[in-house]
């Protein structure tokens, strides 16, 4: 029997595609017609569908652009998914783009370091740290040869490579790698919105007709919706990112309100670039959970997260998927503040959001399940936290994988959770299992491992295991007091609780 069949009435092929055990039509349309599809996605807004286009994209491009060409476009369609925490889905693809890459156009050229960047960054999210590291150095290497070198695209694998330096917990050689790429991106930006605004030095003659035509173009560098002038947003948000957690978070706060400085310049640019609004929110969004989390200033968090919300509202709509996670985060900050009941509303809202989407497979609707899991747990609604908790651990192992440490995070809390309700038999795997996936993708010095070994430790004294949890609470409290030193509340929280077990153990009360 043949397969495929010819379509008279739209002049299109159609072949009969086999899919565990059902037989459908696919379209086979054009390169052309599938990229038409996937221009102007919203990331927040990705489908299936959206996802089937780019995979029976893929396979055309890999049949009809050359090598060049193929990465190029592949980067350009593969961004919004890649925002969209598509990860998985993209990370075959792009493995493939590098291959192709690496073997027709060779180990050193241009579009090879955008595959190995590309890829990179895949590994770097789905927290395959180690496997991100060399391409991202490789990417590195092939940029800084070029002549030229201090462009945006050093500057992007500087910031890139930066940020997996941060969450490996190798912050010293994360900084000075961060700074060169906001050196680099500033200098792009302000030659391209201060240099250029004087237009007095192009002559009005045909050239300069052909200029201001030139202009027009997103891909020409005075055009405010140019990549590279966002490029020195998202390095300042990250460098307020690293500060973030420290002693100095002043530091951070300086450099989201240098971002937002920059988006204003944008804005006024261009006032009705939607993207240029969404970072605006993004970054006020920012700067709220720094000024609630680190830096206990809840009132100005509160506005800020106000301003946020407003602009998302007006620009995206009140439904939209960013305006859920700004509702989550204002209810952190309620929850922190002693107001579960605003929290409560707040949850609820931006779970909605997401649901009547059907974006139930989304890292913000994960968190949100996680945050008013949180809010049960004060109320007492222990098993209504306790499925909320089991399904946002179900989302963050299907969209990252069950190694991550996003899923480390979620299993210490449903962990806790259990020994809070007395079921040390259940805590106990969820936490050992938290402990491993922290070890191997942090290393076993990171903060998250010794937050870990101190809840650890806990049940195993409750438990009445003294002795493993003496050993746990003393490792625990080595790292923290690497990480944070003496003086943070969480190291004496720590030691605390391993005195007063250093205590029983003397009074001979330990059954271990």
């Amino acid at each position: 029997m043949n397969d495929s069949t010819e379509s008279t009435e739209t002049g299109k092929r159609k072949v009969r595609v086999k899919v565990r055990g059902i037989v459908k039509k696919e379209d086979l349309k054009s390169l052309e017609e599938y990229s038409n599809q996937l221009k102007d996605l919203d990331p927040e807004l990705i489908t299936p569908e959206n996802e089937t286009v780019l995979i029976r994209a893929f396979r055309r491009a890999k049949g009809e652009l050359g090598p060049e060409e193929l990465v190029n476009w592949f980067t350009q369609y593969a961004e919004p998914f890649y925002r969209s925490a598509s990860w998985r889905l993209l990370s075959p693809m792009y493995e493939q783009v590098l291959d192709i890459a690496e073997e027709k156009l060779g180990p050193e050229h241009p579009a090879t370091a955008t595959a190995l960047n590309g890829l990179a960054g895949i590994y770097r999210y789905l927290g395959k740290y180690e496997e991100a590291l060399p391409l991202y150095t490789r990417a590195l290497e092939i940029r800084e040869k070029k002549p030229g070198s201090e462009n945006i695209e050093t500057g992007n694998t500087l910031c890139d490579l930066a940020s997996l330096y941060f969450f490996m917990d190798k912050k010293a050689e994360a900084f000075p790698l961060y700074e060169r790429a906001l050196e680099i991106h500033e200098k792009a930006f302000y030659s391209e919105h201060t240099e250029h605004t004087d237009h007095s030095k192009y002559p009005e003659n045909a050239e300069n007709a052909e200029y201001a035509e030139c202009a027009e173009h997103p891909e020409h560098p005075e055009h405010p919706e140019h990549p590279g002038n966002l490029e020195v947003v998202r390095t300042l948000n990250r460098m307020a990112f690293f500060y973030r957690g420290t002693d100095e978070p002043e530091k951070a706060e300086a450099l989201y309100r240098r971002a937002l400085d920059h988006l204003e310049i944008l804005r006024k640019a261009s006032p009705e670039n939607v993207k240029f609004q969404a970072y605006t929110a993004g970054t006020l969004n920012n700067l709220g959970v720094l000024l609630s989390e680190e830096m206990g200033r809840k009132d100005e968090a509160e506005e800020i997260y106000g301003r946020a919300l407003k602009l998302q509202e007006t620009s995206l709509g009140p439904d939209h998927p960013q305006v859920a996670q700004t509702l989550n985060n204002l209810g952190l900050l309620y929850y922190d503040t002693g107001s579960p009941e605003k929290a409560l509303v707040l949850y609820t809202r931006a779970l909605e959001i997401f649901e009547n989407l059907g974006k139930t497979e989304h890292m913000g609707y994960a968190n949100t399940l996680n945050n008013l899991a949180g809010v049960y747990v004060q109320k007492r609604r222990c098993k209504e936290a306790l499925k909320l908790y089991e399904k946002s651990l179900s989302i963050r192992e299907k969209l990252l994988g069950e190694e991550h440490p996003e899923v480390a995070k979620t299993l210490n809390n449903l962990a806790e959770l259990y020994r809070q309700m007395g079921e040390h038999k259940n805590a106990l795997p969820l936490y050992t299992r938290a402990l491993k996936i922290s070890e191997k993708t942090l290393g076993s010095e990171h903060m998250d491992v010794g937050t870990t070994l101190n809840n650890l430790a806990g049940l195993h004294e409750s438990m009445g295991e003294y002795e493993t949890a003496s050993e746990m609470y003393e490792r625990a409290l080595g790292i923290i007091e690497k990480e944070l030193g003496l003086d943070h509340p969480y190291f004496k929280i720590t030691r605390n609780n391993l005195l007063a077990l250093y205590e029983k153990m003397e009074r001979g009360g330990h059954a271990e």
